[in-house]
This record gives C-alpha cells, structure tokens and sequence, in this order.
C-alpha cells in the first residue's frame, strides 16, 4: 500500500506547540472528544467511550466526556471558535483534510513520543494497516505521526443483484463496461442506470487509475491533463445519453437505488448500514478500473488527533490513553462490528469474531471493502495561505456538477477553475 499512497503534507512550515511528556497522571483528569458520529454510529461511540471510563479510563484516573458536534465541517468551526474561547476539547475526530488545518495552526501534538514509548507505547502498532500508518505520518515532511486511524471507507460499487440475476447481466469490472451495462439498463428500463455519490472522488480516483496527477503537496493544480477530459468527457456524455446521473439533490445515491430508479451505484462502504433489502438483494464489488490488475481505490475515513492548546501534559497524556484505545483490537473489532465502517487492523479483519460477523451481514460489501482498502491512495495534502487541498476538492465537485448539469465545454471548464482557484 505504500508505494500507491500519495499523501503529502505541511512541507514542515508549521511548529507545534508541544507539551513536555508525561507517562501517568497525579490526581483524576477529566477531557473532552468532539465527534461527527449521529444516530447507531453516535451510539456505538458512546458505548466505546463508556467502555473506557469503566475499564482503562477508571485504572488510570481517566475520564471521557464526549459530544457529538454535527458533521464534519460543523465539528472543524466549533472546534476552531473553541480553541480562540480557551475551551477547546482534547480530542477530536476529524477528516484527514481537517486535521490538516489544525496542524497548520499549530496545535495537534505529535505522537511519536508517545506511540514507541516502551511503557505507555502501541506494542502492536504494526498491525494496524500501512496504509493507515504512513496516511497519518505523512502530514509533514518530519514524517511523525499526528493522529490515529479511527473510522475508515472506501468507494465500492453497489449494484442490484435481483435485477442482475433476473436479466443476465454481469457486474461491470472497467469503466467501459460499466458503460456497456448501463446502456443495456436504460435499454430495457427507460431509466438511468448508474448514479455516482461523490464527483471529486470520480475524478481523483480515475486520474490515479490513469497514472495521472490531480494536484500535489506544493499546491500545484495538475488536472488539466488528457486523463481529466477524458473522465469527464465520458461522464458528460453518458449523463446526456441518460445512462448515469450525480447524486445532485439526492445527497446520497442510495436513496434512488432503494427506489430502484438507479440499479447500481458508487459510494462510500459504510453506507451499507443504510441499504435494507425490503424489495430487492443488493451486493457490492469493488469500483470499476482502467487495469483490472493494478486497480486503484480511493481512502477515505476519519482519524483522532489530541489538541494541546489550552491542555495540561496530563491531559495530553489522558487523550493519548483515549485514542490509543479508538485504535485497539478491542475497540476496533466493535465499530467494525457495529457499523459499516472497516476494520483498521489485520488482526480485526481477520479475526474468527468477524469473520462471523461477515457471514451475517452483508458478505460482500465487507470482503470488497477489505480488498479495495489494500489498493488503496490518499489524495494529496497541502495547506497555502490563499488555498488548500479541502477547498480544491470542494471546488473540483463543483465543476464536474457544472459539467454535467449545463454540458459544459470541458476543456474550458478545468481552465477556468484552475485559473479562479490560483
């Protein structure tokens, strides 16, 4: 998974303010975890958190109090006024590009120290994925970590086996014949066939498919290039054939799917938590490649990092005890157990306790998630004064929705938003 990652970071332009080690505490600490996890992901949280203050955190004289802060944007600006307040929390959760800023401010506590400590250290840090690892020490060129792996995804393809099975169609496994197949559905039900979640991750994945270049960690804008007119060229015109749409007002392709007003669809792993099967069975593959032999899947999720501003070194050390038991066998095995999420250890994945869990479920979304997590690239990172790798992304939807919804030209297109975004 190494060699496919291509997370870079904050150049070391930025210096943290850290605090002085300490391996235990005095007297009772109590610290707060801001989270983005609502609904049966909030309550799994609450019970992981709970499960601390009664184990570890009451061993050691920690104690926990979380609050769910809305999404992830929500979660990043109440954090943000917090810190200027003096009352920030010790511990968020955040996406890899939010973390990002808080670096750049300065405030994330490198875990080095911490992690290899032989007394309060990860002795099985190793088993957690490599690509997890390096995604998590790859924010700066000093190469150290600044947070931990929490709850991860991926892209995979979601597709409606009842209606495969009942007219012969096999599951697309390139993005021609995922063309091919979504014509024969719209030829025999009138109706679009495919609907793609997140249009950034389209593009991203398909340039990285393509050995292209989408941007990098000097904040260069690289996706003017032959692959990113043809991605969005073959969008553009099986969008106008009536074969695939965006999620547009939809929010989520999921939806429609359910309605069976699409028949397979892009979108993230941990959605299957939301995809009964009242009216149909459904199943997930991984998403279509440009070589099926070297294939290329987007890494996505959320990390936890430990905010120092405003905290004392045993509160550090308190968070550090928190997030290091997010990332343990014990807590890991839960969530991935308890939602969509996958599992960020080996020993989880294959563990004979979800492996039970798999057979429950649903099987192939599971076995596609693990397998797709093992090509798996993160975008690069950058953080400049004028812009950052959050708002290029968001931008980047943007324009494909402009693609799409107004049939752009496409070359003009890109050169526009490359020219607004510098």
């Amino acid at each position: 998974m190494s060699g496919l990652l291509c997370l870079a970071g904050c150049q070391g332009k930025t210096q943290q303010n850290e605090m002085e080690m300490v391996t235990s505490i005095q007297e009772p600490v109590e610290i707060e975890f801001w989270h983005g996890m609502s609904g049966a992901l909030g309550e799994t949280m609450t019970e992981l958190v709970a499960d601390f203050n009664e184990g570890i955190g009451s061993e050691k004289g920690i104690k926990v109090k979380s609050t769910y802060q809305g999404n992830y944007e929500d979660l990043k600006a109440k954090t943000m006024a917090a810190i200027k307040a003096g009352n920030n929390p010790a511990v968020i959760q955040g996406t890899v590009n939010n973390i990002m800023e808080f670096i750049g401010s300065g405030i994330v506590q490198p875990l080095d120290d911490y992690i290899f400590n032989q007394e309060i250290g990860m002795n099985d840090f190793e088993d957690i994925y490599e690509g997890y690892r390096l995604e998590n020490s790859s924010y700066c060129e000093d190469q150290r970590y600044y947070a931990l792996p929490f709850s991860k995804s991926t892209d995979l393809l979601f597709y409606n086996r009842t209606f495969f099975d009942e007219h012969g169609l096999t599951v697309p496994t390139t993005w021609d014949e995922l063309t091919e197949v979504s014509k024969k559905i719209y030829e025999l039900t009138g109706k679009t066939a495919f609907s793609i979640d997140n249009p950034a991750n389209y593009l991203i994945t398909y340039l990285m498919q393509a050995g292209a270049e989408y941007t990098n960690s000097k904040g260069d804008l690289l996706f003017n290039n032959e692959a990113a007119i043809e991605a969005l060229t073959m969008l553009q015109d099986n969008v106008n054939a009536g074969y695939w749409r965006l999620a547009g007002e939809d929010s989520f392709s999921s939806g429609p799917f359910l309605a069976e007003n699409v028949y397979l669809y892009i979108g993230s792993s941990a959605s299957e938590a939301f995809l009964p099967e009242e009216n149909f069975v459904w199943e997930a593959a991984m998403i279509p490649q440009l070589k099926v032999d070297q294939p290329q899947n987007i890494q996505q999720g959320n990390n936890v990092a430990i905010l120092n501003k405003n905290k004392t070194s045993e509160e550090v050390y308190a968070a550090f005890e928190f997030i290091k038991y997010l990332a343990s066998d014990e807590a890991n095995l839960k969530w991935a157990t308890s939602t969509g999420y996958l599992p960020i250890r080996e020993s989880v994945a294959t563990s004979e306790d979800y492996a039970s869990y798999v057979q429950q479920a649903k099987q192939s979304a599971k076995e596609a998630g693990i397998e797709a997590a093992k090509s798996g690239f993160v975008e690069p990172l950058f953080l400049m004064d004028h812009k950052n790798s959050n708002l290029v992304r968001t931008e980047v939807g943007a324009m494909i929705e402009e693609i799409v919804l107004t049939n752009a030209d496409v070359v003009e297109t890109i050169e526009r938003y490359i020219q607004k975004l510098n």
